[in-house]
């Protein structure tokens, strides 16, 4: 039988237990050497071995309908507000119901002017689309088919022009493009990818493809007007836990940022026609990262650590990376941060423990003196979008489903 001594004694040390920090909730900010090469691919493993699962070009365009009729989804009542009477940014507690059924977070993307399109992947597995233009909302949701394993990623090369990846229920990456009023058909890329993608365009004639493998590489495909269109797989190594993330802040450079299978986040650069290494820049990181980049050769990379909190790290060409800054908040688990730039200022958008979208604000040189609660009820990462030279919108995946865009 314990005696009351023994028994103070188990208790005390069990709560010295209880109260020692965990590793998995310490920031670590130093960047940590890795015990294998990041820089040394390790060949093409399966990536782009034959496979005999893989759709057929013709059911990927024409997939059997998945209990749906022509118009599954009706105009939300009352009709969202015109985009053009309004001046302001997202503003807090403004949401409107896009409606549909999707799976993901919904990918935004915007060629210029007062156009926008949204995309994500619906619960049957297609490609859904609606596009804001002229003044208003198109009636219903567009269908893009496809057989979808992945939220959908999106940029946009020049004018009248959207790119459109995902990955595909049979494992391969596949691409469908819309150019001067009319889309083409989805074509398979081939590969056997692990996770959505990542898309970026420094230009008219270019569009950046990144994927991530199941052995855990990053796998890039280039889009050159001037070579003839797509160009083969190049596999950039690495040993990723999570999709990659593509920056650009201009013509010939791109960035691509993850979450390494030790935690940290990593950045490999091309620049000056070549690829540079994979570096580490430290972190502790519970998502894939966001990043931006802007024409003046500046970025920054935002990231939800183990802590719960929002960190960022800035980068300016010239001078390298400087040290990471917590911005606090809490993160829901899993979520990752997004980020978007207009003019000289920056917003970051996370999702809190709540469900609630929250923003803080870079400008005049400084952050914002907390985050601002947004509302919502997102079961999503957050999908912020500039448009109109200096509009920003903010979309989610609403817990049941539908899109909801804060304006």
């Amino acid at each position: 039988m314990i005696n009351m001594k023994s028994l103070f004694l188990l208790l005390a040390s069990t709560a010295l237990v209880l109260s020692a920090p965990s590793e998995h909730h310490i920031f670590r900010r130093e960047p940590r050497a890795s015990p294998r090469d990041w820089n040394a691919p390790r060949g093409d493993g399966n990536f782009l071995a034959k496979r005999s699962n893989l759709h057929s070009e013709a059911f990927f365009n024409n997939p059997p309908m998945r209990r749906r009729d022509a118009n599954p989804f009706p105009d939300p009542e009352p009709q969202p507000e015109p985009l053009n009477n309004l001046t302001t940014r997202a503003t807090p507690g403004r949401w409107d119901n896009l409606t549909g059924s999707g799976m993901w977070h919904p990918a935004p993307v915007s060629w210029g002017g007062k156009r926008q399109d949204v995309y994500y992947a619906s619960k049957e597995r297609s490609c859904k689309y609606k596009t804001y233009d002229n003044g208003g909302w198109s009636n219903s949701w567009y269908d893009l088919g496809g057989s979808l394993d992945s939220a959908p990623a999106a940029c946009s090369r020049k004018d009248k022009n959207v790119h459109v990846f995902c990955k595909g229920t049979d494992g391969q990456g596949w691409h469908r493009s819309y150019d001067n009023g009319a889309w083409g058909n989805w074509q398979a890329m081939g590969g056997n990818v692990k996770h959505y993608p990542s898309t970026c365009s420094w230009g008219g004639g270019h569009v950046d493809a990144y994927y991530s493998s199941y052995d855990n590489q990053c796998w890039h495909r280039k889009y050159d007007e001037g070579k003839g269109g797509w160009q083969g797989w190049e596999n950039l190594g690495g040993y990723l836990d999570g999709p990659p993330k593509s920056v650009t802040w201009g013509s010939g450079h791109t960035s691509v940022f993850c979450k390494g299978d030790d935690g940290q986040a990593w950045h490999k650069k091309y620049e000056n026609n070549a690829w540079g290494d994979w570096e580490p820049l430290g972190g502790t990181l519970d998502a894939e990262p966001a990043a931006w980049a802007s024409d003046n050769g500046k970025m920054d990379l935002f990231v939800k650590g183990t802590d719960g909190a929002c960190w960022y790290k800035p980068y300016k060409k010239g001078s390298g990376w400087g040290s990471w800054v917590n911005l606090g908040g809490k993160i829901k688990k899993g979520k990752a941060p997004d980020v978007v730039i207009y003019l000289t200022k920056i917003e970051v958008y996370i999702v809190g423990e709540d469900n609630a979208v929250y923003r803080r604000k870079y400008e005049n040189n400084q952050w914002s003196s907390g985050w601002e609660n947004m509302g919502g009820n997102v079961d999503t990462k957050p999908a912020p979008i500039v448009w109109d030279y200096d509009k920003v919108d903010i979309y989610g995946g609403h817990t049941d489903g539908s899109c909801r865009r804060c304006y």
